[in-house]
C-alpha cells in the first residue's frame, strides 16, 4: 500500500508504554501524547496482523521504556506470529540484561540500546538516574543472546557528551554494535531543549567521509549514510524535520493509547484503531489502517 506520494508502507513503529523508568531531559516520548487507555499484548498483535496486510514488514516496539511492561515477552509473542520479517525493540538497556534471552525465544531479532555516554557523572545528568552499569549488562545480554545486529543510539548534546563520541565509537567498535549517532530532534514541546543543546553533525559527517573504507546509503531508511571504519559500523542520523526524511519515509506510528499516527510531528491526524479492535469489526480496523495511510504526507517538502 502506498500513500497519494507514492511513498510504501513498509514498517510499523509501537509506542507500548508513555511509562519509563529514566528521565531523559530532551526525551520527546514519541511524540505521543499520553492517554488513559493501554493496549494489550493480543490487540497488538492483532494491529500488526492487519498491518501486514497492508505491506508492514518491520516491527518497532519503543516507549517509554517497553520493557516497564511485564508481558514484553508475549507481545513479541503475539507479533512473531503475523507474516512479518522483522521484530526490534528500542529500549535504554536497564532491565535487558535478565530478559534479552526470553524475549530472542520470543521472536525478537534485534535491538537498539541507547548509550549518550560513557561516564556515570553525565548519565545521572542526562537520565537522572544512576544505572549505567546496568545498561552496559544489557549490552553485553543483547550480544551473547544473538539479538543481531545490537545497536547503540548515541544522541550528541551540546556541552554534555559532544567530547565523547570518539571513545563510544571506540567502545562500539570493540563490542562489535552499530553506532547510531543521532542529532538532536526539535518538537515543539523541547525548543528550549533544542535551542541550548543541539549540535549539527554537518562537521562531524565530513570527517566520518575521510576516514571511512565504505561509505553505503540506506535508501529504505530516509537515504541514511552509514560508514564503515576498520571493520565497524557508524550510522548518521539526521533530524527528522527535514525533505529527504520525510520524502522516503515509509512508517507508520502507533501510540500507546491505540491511535494510528501518520506522522512523528503531528497530532490532529491520528486514526483510532483500538476502538475498533475492541468493536470486534475486522472491516472497521482494516478501513483505520486505510484512513491513516491516507492521512500520510511529507511533514516538510522539498519546497518548505
Amino acid at each position: 500500500m502506498k500513500d497519494e506520494y507514492e511513498r510504501p508502507l513498509k514498517s510499523i513503529r509501537i509506542s507500548i508504554t508513555n511509562d519509563c523508568d529514566l528521565n531523559c531531559f530532551y526525551c520527546h516520548h514519541e511524540g505521543c501524547i499520553g492517554g488513559d487507555r493501554e493496549m494489550t499484548s493480543s490487540e497488538i498483535g492483532e494491529i500488526v496482523s492487519v498491518g501486514a496486510e497492508f505491506g508492514i514488514e518491520k516491527v518497532k516496539l519503543t516507549g517509554g521504556e517497553p520493557l516497564v511492561r511485564s508481558d514484553l515477552t508475549e507481545i513479541v509473542s503475539q507479533i512473531n506470529r503475523a507474516p512479518v520479517k522483522d521484530i526490534s525493540l528500542t529500549t535504554n538497556g536497564t532491565m535487558l540484561a535478565g530478559r534479552a534471552n526470553e524475549l530472542r525465544k520470543a521472536g525478537l531479532d534485534r535491538v537498539n540500546i541507547s548509550l549518550d555516554t560513557l561516564n556515570p557523572e553525565k548519565y545521572v545528568e542526562i537520565t537522572g538516574k544512576n544505572k549505567l552499569n546496568k545498561v552496559l549488562e544489557g549490552i553485553q545480554a543483547a550480544l551473547d543472546a544473538d539479538l543481531w545486529p545490537v545497536k547503540l543510539n548515541t544522541i550528541v548534546l551540546n556541552g554534555v557528551n559532544d567530547d565523547e563520541i570518539e571513545e563510544l565509537i571506540d567502545y562500539s567498535l570493540n563490542k562489535g554494535t552499530i553506532l547510531q549517532i543521532i542529532e538532536l530532534l526539535k518538537t515543539p514541546e523541547k525548543s528550549e531543549i533544542y535551542d541550548e543543546y543541539h549540535v549539527g553533525l554537518d562537521d562531524f559527517e565530513e570527517e566520518l567521509k575521510e576516514r571511512a573504507d565504505e561509505v553505503k546509503t540506506r535508501w529504505l531508511m530516509q537515504a541514511r549514510r552509514k560508514y564503515l571504519i576498520n571493520g565497524g559500523e557508524i550510522e548518521i542520523v539526521n533530524p527528522m524535520h527535514n525533505s529527504e526524511f520525510c520524502a522516503h519515509c515509509t512508517r507508520l506510528r502507533v501510540t500507546p493509547d491505540g491511535f494510528l499516527k501518520p506522522c512523528l510531528m503531528r497530532n490532529d491526524n491520528l486514526v483510532d484503531v483500538l476502538t475498533e479492535i475492541r468493536s470486534g469489526d475486522l472491516d472497521s480496523v482494516h478501513e483505520a489502517f486505510r484512513e491513516a495511510n491516507s492521512r500520510r504526507e511529507p511533514y516538510c517538502k522539498p519546497e518548505d
